[in-house]
């Protein structure tokens, strides 16, 4: 099986903008903001097909019901759904303050939702973007709750100014928000289990406040957690041509690493189904088995089968260079 592309679904958002349609190379649907691209995806909400090949229009939950072993590989077993959702972001304005269950909280809650780890990395930032994440060290659910009764509830978080290349893993139960103007890639678990806690006293897109849920969120805050820190990625030894590799995540739901292209790589994760997501630049993808070849730009996202077999990345000529997100899950 080739490495396959999908359509992206496009996701109004009431803090989102306009940014998405030119960094994806591809026109949102309408007028107004859009926060979140779905570029892959087998959650309820909207279930990802292929954009292109023999494959052409199949959703992403028939292939995974139906090309198991060539999606996953005969080594690995594969989970009863697609694990992963995967988003690019436009926070232009904040998003709600927010915390998603873990598992168990969202079996109790949302049934029929799994929990909600995320990690956002970061593309660019604009010098009044801020991300919140998690609750500052010693906040108790009573100072919480008396902070979100007086409308200053943004008190109580750690926050920071993100900076391009940073990686965020907000594990559930994290409090957090983002926006002032901040592009990002989002890698999560295949769920859209979301409790706000406070929505800055907006009204929502009819004119009126967008629902709280103060009791769910409050039942899933992690209250241990503490302030979260951008990652200190692990470098990836032994890559060729002056490649450059850190492993950002390894989390129990997902592993990402990160790649600088500047010569020619073979994937790193032979009989494995990975993921790629390119941040800059370009790159070529290509099987010498198959006869495989397609650029990538910044935007765009393929899956790469595990029976695909040795596939290779080369930066283009006109770029020279490429930033890549490569996605497992383990």
């Amino acid at each position: 099986m080739d490495p396959l592309v999908f359509d992206p679904y496009f996701r109004p958002q009431i803090w989102g903008g306009r940014r998405l349609e030119p960094y994806l190379g591809k026109p949102l649907p309408a007028e107004g903001p859009f926060g979140e691209a779905w570029v892959l995806s087998a959650q309820s909400l909207h279930v990802s097909r292929v954009a292109e090949g023999p494959l052409q229009g199949v959703p992403l939950t028939e292939l995974w019901a139906s090309y198991a072993d060539e999606l996953v590989g005969r080594l690995h077993a594969a989970p009863p759904q697609f694990p992963l959702l995967l988003k690019f972001l436009d926070c232009r304005e904040l998003l709600s303050i927010q915390v998603h269950p873990d598992d168990r909280i969202a079996g109790q809650l949302c049934p029929g939702e799994l929990g909600k780890t995320e990690a956002w990395v970061v593309i660019e930032a604009e010098p009044d973007a801020r991300i919140y994440a998690g609750l500052r060290r010693g906040t108790t659910q009573s100072d919480l709750e008396r902070h979100l009764d007086a409308g200053t509830l943004a008190e109580c978080l750690h926050s920071f100014v993100p900076e391009k290349g940073q990686c965020i893993l907000l594990r559930a139960g994290t409090v957090h928000a983002a926006g002032g103007g901040v592009l990002m890639a989002e890698v999560q678990q295949s769920s859209d289990a979301t409790f706000r806690l406070f929505d800055w006293n907006r009204p929502g897109p009819e004119g009126k406040p967008r629902a709280l849920h103060r009791q769910e969120a409050l039942a899933s805050i992690d209250w241990s957690a503490g302030p979260v820190r951008p990652v200190a990625g692990s470098p990836i030894s032994g890559l060729p041509g002056g490649n450059r590799g850190e492993r950002l995540v390894a989390c129990p739901y997902f592993w990402i690493d990160r790649f600088r292209l500047a010569a020619p790589l073979d994937l790193p994760y032979p009989e494995r189904l990975s993921i790629w997501m390119v941040l800059e630049g370009a790159a070529e993808l290509s099987s010498a088995a198959s006869g495989y070849r397609r650029r990538f730009s910044a935007g765009e996202t393929v899956l790469a089968p595990a029976s695909t077999g040795s596939l290779h990345w080369a930066p283009t000529a006109e770029h020279g260079a490429a930033t890549l997100l490569g996605v497992l899950a383990p």
